[in-house]
């Protein structure tokens, strides 16, 4: 509701300020226009000056004005089809000069006399010109609020498609680095002996979800051989190597490597790590048969072994 009411807001300033923008840049324009209308309408009728029967007290001159009338409305009529906003009101003679009190008056000055001439313009603007500003700011208005929330929907269709996306991991034998598929920036390095068993302890896990691996057994010899079958993996990879391992031996510090792997690689999601994760013998007792180091939850799909 408060976004609804920012963006009302928002839109009724924006229209404010660009139809006030678009009156004082009118109006300025119409001031100009007018000014040089002016002066075009000083010119022409000091050059029909001598022609004008102008009435002038001060000689005792009545003057014409049906004349002086007729010719302003055919300067009237000129000014129209130019589309000006000037329009000529009255010629006056010296004598009356200074009791014009209208401030659009202009003064002309010849060899004998001096007429004036009063003028009005005419600056309003119709509810019709108005029209295209307000139709332009809500185009506008309208191509902003269009790609904000495109934008919006599209941050947040990213947003849900990468939280849709679960990282699986990953581990290549051609760098003997493990990471997560969504993050590589975040690299952990193994040693031979526990990057084979933890491939083969998945494989074998998968094939076997039933079967308890207890640490104080023996290490299945499937198992053993899927571990063996990876080292020699490695070996043709060209990584050097002293010699071949006995994943029998050293179990509990082997486990240990792998689980200090994975919490680095999974310190950003720890709710994942869970089925990756050997699990550990706790409390009084743990060591008995009942615990199992094999990965009860884990799929095939839920690891990437590259390069095998």
């Amino acid at each position: 509701m408060r976004t609804k009411y920012h963006m009302l807001s928002s839109l009724v300033l924006f229209v404010v300020i660009f139809v006030c923008t678009f009156t004082i840049s009118k109006d300025s324009a119409i001031r100009q226009n007018s000014q040089l209308d002016i002066s075009k309408l000083a010119t022409r009728i000091a050059l029909d000056l001598d022609m004008l029967p102008i009435a002038d007290p001060l000689f005792n001159y009545s003057g014409n004005e049906q004349k002086v009338a007729q010719y302003i409305t055919s300067i009237n009529q000129q000014l129209e089809t130019n589309k000006s906003r000037v329009r000529l009101l009255k010629l006056t003679s010296s004598g009356n000069i200074n009791l014009l009190h209208n401030s659009h008056y202009y003064t002309l000055n010849s060899a004998h006399r001096q007429v004036g001439f009063i003028y009005e313009v005419n600056t309003h603007l119709s509810w019709v010109s108005y029209i295209l500003p307000v139709a332009v700011a809500l185009m506008v208005w309208g191509a902003y609020l269009w790609a904000f929330i495109f934008s919006r929907r599209e941050i947040k269709e990213m947003s849900l498609a990468q939280e849709s996306v679960v990282p699986n991991l990953m581990i290549d034998l051609n760098t003997k680095f493990v990471s997560l598929s969504t993050d590589q920036q975040v690299q952990i390095q193994l040693a031979n002996k526990p990057l084979c068993f933890y491939i083969a302890l998945v494989e074998y896990s998968v094939a076997n979800p039933d079967v308890i691996l207890n640490p104080n057994k023996e290490v299945p010899d499937e198992l053993i051989a899927i571990a063996n079958k990876y080292f020699e993996r490695l070996t043709t990879l060209g990584h050097t190597v002293r010699k071949k391992p006995n994943f029998s031996n050293s179990l509990e510090k082997t486990l240990s490597e792998i689980r200090a792997a994975l919490d680095e690689v999974f310190a950003e999601f720890p709710e994942l790590k869970t089925k990756y994760y050997p699990p550990k013998a706790y409390g009084e007792g743990s060591r008995s048969k009942l615990h199992s180091y094999g990965l009860v939850h884990i799929e095939l799909e839920d690891i990437q072994v590259i390069g095998k």
